[in-house]
């Protein structure tokens, strides 16, 4: 790689004292690695900070995920959102024990083949977990190199600043870097290794860089309506069967754009007009704003697989946040018959 080794070694230098300890830092096992990457995907550092022991505990080895059952996996990985991230990490774990003997493939390419694995994480997956000279690039990369470079970013532009011997420290560097000096709003520029070389803050231009993309529309919001049923304090839950959250314990509901055709689907499926309104609860899912107004209803005709939970053991299965929160909020004292809202 070529570029000046004296910045690749001040950005090196830097890191060595300034890096953040985080628990899959300082492991080369790349199952553990690709723990966090799968899970730091559109999630913040300090939410997977305390799932991700929790979860390598369960899950240990990439054998012990790809034996396990997908209802195990969607528990373990409850709080993370973004529920098709474990169903692959499922799928892929065993798809590496029965196509490539439990090894995790080295090569991008061959990573690339695996459900979920995108282009960005079987780079960083080849430069942090094996010390492939791969060139990984999400939002921190991309704005520490634009702005070194007073340009949009090129493969080559990264290339200048990774180091041959120690790829994945160099990647993890600009990830920190990022996240610490070189930040979207009011980067500490007086603390930057790389301020010399930084030609938009020679320019007076740190603020155009990286170069600004369309902006992204509003969450929409979507409307839901759950019916809240409860006997001898347990609530009723049906497994989704699609969707981003399929194979998740739900509250029975309805779901739509538009908040008054939700409430009269609602009340043809469970002949709920004129029950109680329980609360109202709003979260944000999958890019869209969600918000469920719970009711009281009677028993709906039961399913195959319906069954009846505690706050508790909601909390403790396969259940998206929105339910747990749900459950909460609407969770009967113990009760022989008793209905929330009667």
């Amino acid at each position: 790689m070529t570029g000046d080794p004296r910045l690749r070694a001040s950005l090196l230098a830097w890191f060595d004292r300034e890096k953040r300890e985080l628990p899959w830092r300082g492991t080369r096992d790349p199952w553990a690695i690709w723990v966090s990457e799968v899970m730091l995907q559109q999630t913040t550092v300090q939410t997977v900070l305390p799932r991700y022991p929790k979860f390598l505990k369960r899950f240990p080895t990439v054998e012990t995920l790809a034996r396990a059952r997908l209802d195990t996996v969607l528990a373990a990985w409850s709080g993370l959102g973004y529920y098709a991230r474990a169903r692959n990490l499922h799928r892929a774990a065993r798809t590496v024990v029965e196509e490539h003997g439990g090894k995790i493939p080295e090569d991008p390419e061959v990573l690339r083949g695996l459900p979920g694995i995108g282009a960005y994480m079987a780079q960083a997956l080849s430069a942090i977990a094996f010390g492939r000279p791969a060139l990984p690039v999400e939002a921190n990369v991309r704005r520490v190199v634009s702005r070194i470079e007073a340009a949009d970013v090129t493969p080559e532009a990264v290339a200048r600043l990774v180091s041959r011997k120690r790829p994945g420290d160099s990647i993890a560097a600009l990830f920190d870097l990022g996240q610490i000096v070189c930040r979207p709003r009011n980067p500490a520029c007086g603390a930057c290794p790389l301020a010399r070389s930084c030609r938009a803050r020679a320019r007076g231009i740190v603020d155009r860089f990286p170069p600004r993309r369309t902006a992204r529309p509003a969450r929409p919001l979507y409307r839901c309506v759950a019916a809240a049923v409860s006997e001898n304090g347990r609530i009723l839950v049906r497994r989704r069967a699609d969707g981003f959250l399929a194979g998740m314990w739900e509250l029975p509901g309805v779901e739509a754009d538009v908040l008054s055709v939700a409430r009269a689907r609602f009340r043809s499926r469970f002949r709920a007009a004129g029950r109680a309104l329980l609360g109202t609860v709003e979260q944000p899912i999958a890019g869209k704003r969600v918000r469920v107004e719970i009711y009281s209803t009677p028993a709906p005709a039961s399913r195959p697989g319906d069954r009846w939970m505690t706050a508790a053991e909601i909390e403790a299965s396969a259940s998206p946040s929105l339910t747990k929160k749900i459950a909460r909020r609407v969770s009967p004292a113990p009760r022989e018959r008793r209905r929330i809202g009667r």
